[in-house]
């Protein structure tokens, strides 16, 4: 299994989203480990070798945002480890990890950010920045635009 940090256009990727909330440099990607799920505990990121890259900065759009989607989570454990571990807890309890499940989902307009489990919030986060920079996520709620997002969020998408 491969383990680096974040590279420098990684790093200014994330800071565009996340500003300086997130300690970039305890940051770690592992490719491999957990099949075909990317799993994401405090900061280190373990991404299914068939998603991994060298530089996610330098990838396609989708794939930049399955690396944000990865850097909310890295964001919550450094911020709000227990609420993280707890949200997730509820999550895979409650049926909804995997594709097209409901721990993903989340409706428009963008609901109190707080009650939001972990990967809605990561979910919502890919989708604002897919709009940031003109592209949409197959998974973005109808009628989804930028706006929904701005001010809904801890980040900044305008």
């Amino acid at each position: 299994m491969s383990v680096r940090g974040l590279t420098a256009a990684e790093t200014g990727l994330a800071r565009s989203v996340f500003g300086e909330s997130i300690a970039y440099g305890r940051v770690r990607i592992a490719g491999g480990g957990f099949g075909p799920f990317a799993v994401t505990t405090w900061s280190r990121i373990n991404i299914p070798l068939s998603a991994y890259s060298q530089d996610f900065a330098a990838e396609r759009p989708l794939m930049q945002a399955f690396f944000i989607h990865e850097m909310v989570h890295v964001w919550q454990f450094q911020t709000q480890p227990i609420w993280a571990l707890l949200s997730w807890a509820k999550t895979a309890l409650g049926g909804g990890y995997g594709p097209g499940l409901p721990g993903y989902a989340y409706a428009l307009p963008l609901d109190d950010w707080r009650r939001l489990n972990l990967e809605q919030q990561a979910s919502a986060v890919e989708h604002a920045f897919l709009l940031r920079d003109g592209h949409r996520h197959p998974a973005t709620p109808e009628g989804g635009r930028l706006a929904s997002y701005s001010g809904r969020t801890p980040f900044a998408f305008g």
